[in-house]
């Protein structure tokens, strides 16, 4: 069955995109994943995935790129609930919870204005490895030079900004412009995520990793480390079993990536008894 998957791997471009797609992506969310987790930020990246909706939907009735509509769409999203959430004081949910569902609404209505060819709309909720293209993988290898430089280059006060926002500015960092600088990673990382995860499962990405490696990470790199790490070995088993038993890669790496929690949870458990 290896065998039979590294010559397809080789023969099919398709798949081949796709197994690269999913690691890159794979390392792209993990790296923010440690911010989202620690500063508990989870909400945004989901907001901003199911934000993507009406970027997409407005993109194809206007005739544009679709995912560059759903990028910015992501982005204003993202920053539109932190800025009513510092400035206006209201819960980060409750903003959420009304700028969610006005996107998805207006992505449902402009849909309803688009004509003749669409593409596959179950696939960008759940993903579709038949979507992944060589630009695509481009794309994503730019966005992980960006990201790596940019957690390189400012990896002191990404550190002070996920720990506590009070002492990093203390300590004289940016908060403000950290905070809308990592808004819109997280932005692009979910829209880049959208082909391999779709919209739906893409928090999860974002998410799993750095809560799995949280347990076993004793510092902020080596969380950042790890989370990458698993997400790249949860995409590898996810796109081999869903090749295998012809499943959604999507839902399948989500899977792997939480049960690759649940070995972690279980073996600190185990060791914890054990001293």
């Amino acid at each position: 069955m290896i065998q039979d998957f590294v010559k397809d791997i080789i023969s099919y471009g398709f798949l081949r995109n796709a197994l690269v797609a999913a690691i890159l992506v794979s390392s792209l969310t993990g790296v923010f994943s440690s911010v989202v987790v620690l500063r508990r930020i989870e909400f945004i990246g989901d907001g901003a995935a199911h934000a993507t909706f009406g970027g997409i939907a407005f993109g194809l009735l206007l005739g544009t790129d679709y995912l560059l509509m759903a990028a910015i769409t992501a982005v204003v999203f993202a920053i539109a609930v932190s800025y009513f959430t510092r400035r206006n004081k209201l819960s980060e949910s409750s903003v959420i919870g009304m700028l969610l569902p006005l996107s998805m609404s207006l992505g449902v209505i402009a849909l309803s204005f688009v004509r003749g060819y669409t593409p596959d709309v179950m696939g960008l909720f759940f993903g579709n490895i038949l979507m992944v293209t060589s630009e695509d993988v481009w794309l994503l290898i730019a966005a992980n030079l960006v990201a790596m430089a940019f957690f390189t280059i400012f990896y002191r006060e990404l550190l002070y900004y996920s720990y506590d926002e009070g002492m990093a500015k203390h300590y004289g960092v940016p908060v403000g412009a950290i905070h809308y600088a990592v808004l819109v990673g997280i932005s692009l990382s979910v829209v880049s995520s959208v082909k391999i995860a779709g919209i739906i499962l893409v928090t999860a990405f974002l998410v799993i990793p750095a809560v799995a490696a949280k347990l076993i990470a004793r510092s902020f790199r080596s969380m950042i480390v790890f989370s990458v790490s698993l997400a790249v070995v949860a995409s590898i088993i996810g796109i081999f079993v869903s090749y295998a038993l012809d499943m959604p890669p999507g839902p399948v790496i989500v899977v792997a990536l939480f049960l690759e929690f649940l070995l972690l949870a279980s073996l600190k458990r185990f060791i914890g008894k054990e001293s």
